[in-house]
């Protein structure tokens, strides 16, 4: 069947090629909605802010589309999916397909709706949750957790470094900044044999400058506030606002595999 590209977030045959192996690993079964079809009515959410009801009338049911996410989600299948694409994308830059040296921020994103948490953070100002994420050298996500915006930020290293131990093997150090430093990167170290390092800015530096490696943070989480979904937080649980990181960093790779 041919189809009509209507939408930006309509996947290319061999990018669906991969996910079907991948993610749904081959199934072929006979279904009145393909996986194809749900997969993509995500990714439009995704990328287009829509509430789940306002999903266009070309994609299954809202109820069905949404049933399906939350089935994926429980399954492990999307950060199972991310994991793969970062590997293979790394590969193909000729990078070993686990990075040793990763950097760690994290990001305060306001809420979008009375659902959704609203904790404060005071140094910045901002009212929702926060995101906290570990990249590797290209921006690629290793590891994410979200939390209350008013939880420290040094709160989430030790999760966060515990989920990208389990799932990188050749993690030894990670590039933070100076609100990590103490008994955390202590613990950290002990746990999982990860150094924390923290990148200061020289003494006597005036203006802005970008610190080695650290800044592709900040550039990860441009590319997420590119995702309208994403640039508020109107997801209800924490859960849930994860699996929406995860999708997005699908997204990106999705274009260069």
């Amino acid at each position: 069947m041919h189809r009509i590209n209507l939408y930006q977030t309509l996947l290319t045959e061999g990018q669906w090629s991969y996910i079907n192996k991948v993610f749904f690993e081959n199934d072929c079964r006979k279904r009145k909605n393909s996986l194809r079809s749900l997969f993509e009515a995500v990714l439009y959410l995704l990328v287009t802010g829509c509430q789940w009801r306002m999903l266009p009338h070309d994609y299954p049911k809202w109820q069905l589309v949404y049933y399906y996410f939350r089935k994926w989600s429980k399954e492990g299948r999307i950060e199972h999916l991310l994991n793969k694409l970062v590997r293979k994308v790394r590969k193909k830059r000729n990078q070993s397909e686990s990075p040793s040296v990763g950097a760690l921020d994290a990001q305060s994103v306001k809420w979008g709706n009375r659902k959704s948490d609203n904790g404060f953070d005071a140094n910045k100002k901002v009212k929702g949750i926060k995101r906290n994420i570990v990249v590797d050298r290209n921006g690629f996500i290793l590891a994410r957790t979200v939390c209350s915006a008013s939880v420290h930020d040094s709160h989430q290293a030790h999760p966060l470094c515990n989920a990208a131990d389990r799932e990188w093997e050749r993690l030894e150090k990670v590039l933070v900044d100076r609100g990590y430093r103490g008994e955390i990167a202590k613990d950290i170290e002990k746990d999982f044999a990860i150094s924390l390092e923290v990148s200061n800015t020289p003494n006597g530096t005036k203006g802005f400058i970008p610190k080695p490696l650290r800044w592709v943070v900040e550039r990860t989480f441009s590319w997420l506030d590119w995702f309208r979904r994403l640039s508020r937080n109107y997801e209800e649980s924490t859960e849930v606002a994860e699996e929406m990181i995860d999708l997005a960093a699908i997204k990106i790779l999705l274009n260069q595999i």
